[in-house]
């Protein structure tokens, strides 16, 4: 089988690292909020250029502790309608109120109808960048700019993408990472960070992190999260620095092997947009129905990912609305995700090229 992420092979490049990490942590009888967390948020202050980073323990976190400390409960936010489920949840979790924007035709976004969704209660913009590449920021910081909105940056999956040249993790008033085994920055299981320039919005996210109390000595200022960063975690996340470079051009590798045998086999895969340099987070193409071509793929020895399923807008625990998604709908029923990891070897990746022009010239019933 063909593994989506392939996590045996990726835990051979770091587990020395790892090993040594969990020794350490062990004789230094701290868990939490240690050395290896320290060492990993200057990394990515390094990595960002952000004056601040809060390690939290998961991007779902990160965007609820972000909605809190920016614009408190009650507040209308702008989503996109189609998303990784936390997108949605962790405003809903956070007390905020959805209001559902379309995507366009890469899976971002689509800025031309924010501001036709904006009301007098509308505080925040959560700008999801979806498969590996940026949203557009020159429009939603115009947007926000304008209307006096707090602009959160979620790019748990653009991160380290480049818009119109510029580190995505630069854009944004505050920005939310996600780590786990399917991100450019992979651990084992969830992790997330916070990044601001802001000295004030930072110290609210030290408080709401860990339960409102940021450390044992200091005032307890607010209700929060139990979301102290852990350290075997955060010397996972520096041991998949290491790798990084390497793994990410062995991905731009694949996607190169991709791009050269769907686009002769007129499959079509869904595109960056101009402004973006795509991070090869995932690798998308459009089928007539995903679901089934992931069955059959999935006898032909090739995982594949049904990302995602899905209308925001449709669910009846969320806002109403008579607006269509047409584009929504178009992504949740076609828009298939491809293996795309740093340890597949050339043969595999001619298997995947193989398996997908199968069902493609015989479609499934």
């Amino acid at each position: 089988m063909i593994e989506l992420e392939n996590l045996s092979r990726r835990f051979q490049d770091v587990k020395q690292d790892y090993f040594f990490s969990v020794e350490r942590i062990s004789r230094n009888e701290q868990v939490v909020n240690g050395e290896f967390v320290k060492t990993a948020e200057e990394k990515l202050k390094q990595l960002s250029g952000r004056k601040y980073v809060a390690l939290v323990h998961s991007g779902s976190h990160a965007i609820s502790i972000a909605l809190l400390s920016h614009v408190g409960k009650g507040a209308e936010v702008i989503v996109p309608n189609y998303s990784c489920p936390a997108t949605l949840s962790s405003v809903v979790v956070a007390g905020c109120v959805p209001r559902f924007v379309e995507i366009n035709e890469h899976g971002s976004i689509d800025t031309a109808q924010i501001e036709s969704h904006l009301t007098k209660d509308t505080k925040a913009i959560l700008a999801t960048g979806l498969y590996g590449d940026v949203h557009d920021h020159d429009e939603i910081k115009r947007i926000c700019d304008k209307n006096r909105l707090v602009y959160i940056n979620d790019a748990a999956q653009s991160q380290f993408a480049l818009y119109k040249g510029q580190n995505s993790l630069a854009l944004g008033d505050v920005v939310c990472m996600s780590f786990a085994e399917n991100k450019p920055l992979p651990t084992l299981g969830t992790f997330g960070a916070l990044l601001t320039d802001s000295y004030e919005n930072y110290e609210k996210i030290r408080a709401l992190r860990k339960n409102g109390k940021p450390s044992r000595m200091e005032k307890y200022t607010i209700a929060g999260y139990s979301s102290h960063p852990q350290e075997d975690k955060a010397a996972q996340l520096l041991a998949s620095m290491k790798h990084f470079d390497r793994w990410q051009a062995r991905r731009k590798e694949i996607v190169a092997m991709y791009n050269e045998a769907f686009n002769e086999a007129g499959i079509k895969v869904r595109t960056s947009p101009k402004y973006s340099e795509y991070n090869t987070h995932k690798y998308a193409i459009f089928v007539d129905n995903k679901f089934e071509a992931h069955k059959k793929l999935l006898s032909m020895g090739v995982e594949t990912a049904q990302h995602y399923v899905d209308n925001f807008a449709e669910l009846p625990w969320t806002p109403s609305t008579n607006k269509q998604f047409l584009k929504t709908d178009e992504f949740i029923k076609q828009s298939l995700s491809l293996p795309i990891n740093a340890h597949m070897t050339d043969a595999e990746v001619q298997q995947v090229i193989d398996a997908v022009i199968n069902i493609s010239v015989a479609p499934l019933p």
